[in-house]
């Protein structure tokens, strides 16, 4: 090969390096961003839609919310990701738009209450009856959340999956991959700060192309133990990928 056509060659491959996992970022966080406003339309088939009031009989379609985790503090006190997310269902619940809420999310640090757990305190302080709350307290990661909640919705006509916007994208990816393709999902009420949310789109991007990667190395009922915890929280966005008997990714904190 000539010199000229060896820097020639390597001038594209240089580019290619560089450009390559730009356009896959872009295009991912595109998707990110196109799932901010969800796929349920709630307010607008209220009064004759998929949403009936709490009192009505056992016969009326029952609309259940699936409440995503986030992270719990020292004192198993909700953060802010809790907060948001539970306060959102309540309010739907106390306008009818819901009737039973799922709260899934399991442990974090030992000595600390399950995301579950302290998500049912926050929801019973919203004015949500205790008898219209189910607890799935064993998912580590999105992937685990729609695994494990999938079973408990079998009296639902409807199911909203409930998170903040950044998540929403993952959540329908995920539930898709699970074929829970009519599953929807609808953002909280109110929106993390921009830094935060900025570094979180970060992350939803890293975890839709590793969810992307994994779901197809591995069978259905392996996956759930290369999930991505949720309640880790970067400070430097990035992955490192180990290999041991399997692929394991952690995101760098």
């Amino acid at each position: 090969m000539k010199i000229s056509h060896l820097k020639r060659f390597l001038k594209w491959l240089t580019a290619a390096i560089i450009l390559v996992p730009l356009l896959v970022a872009g295009t991912l966080t595109l998707i990110v961003i196109s799932h901010f406003d969800g796929t349920a339309h709630l307010e607008e088939q209220e009064g004759g839609g998929v949403a009936q009031n709490h009192s009505q009989g056992s016969g009326s379609r029952q609309v259940c919310g699936i409440v995503f985790g986030a992270a719990v503090h020292k004192g198993s006190l909700p953060g802010p990701g809790i907060t948001r997310r539970v306060k959102t269902a309540a309010r739907l619940y106390q306008e009818g738009l819901l009737q039973h809420i799922i709260l899934t999310g399991g442990k974090g640090e030992p000595g600390v209450a399950s995301e579950a757990e302290v998500m049912r305190d926050v929801a019973l302080d919203g004015g949500i009856a205790a008898g219209d709350l189910t607890l799935e307290n064993k998912a580590r990661s999105t992937w685990e959340n729609l695994l494990y909640s999938r079973p408990l919705t079998g009296s639902c006509t409807t199911v909203i999956g409930i998170s903040d916007r950044y998540h929403l994208a993952r959540i329908t990816y995920l539930a898709s991959q699970q074929g829970w393709e009519d599953i929807r999902t609808l953002p909280s009420d109110w929106d993390s700060t921009w830094p935060f949310e900025m570094k979180s789109i970060g992350r939803e991007v890293v975890a839709l192309l590793y969810y992307m990667i994994i779901t197809h190395l591995f069978p259905f009922d392996e996956i759930a133990q290369h999930g991505i915890p949720d309640e880790v929280e970067p400070d430097v966005l990035g992955f490192m990928i180990t290999k041991s008997d399997h692929l394991v990714c952690q995101l760098i904190c």
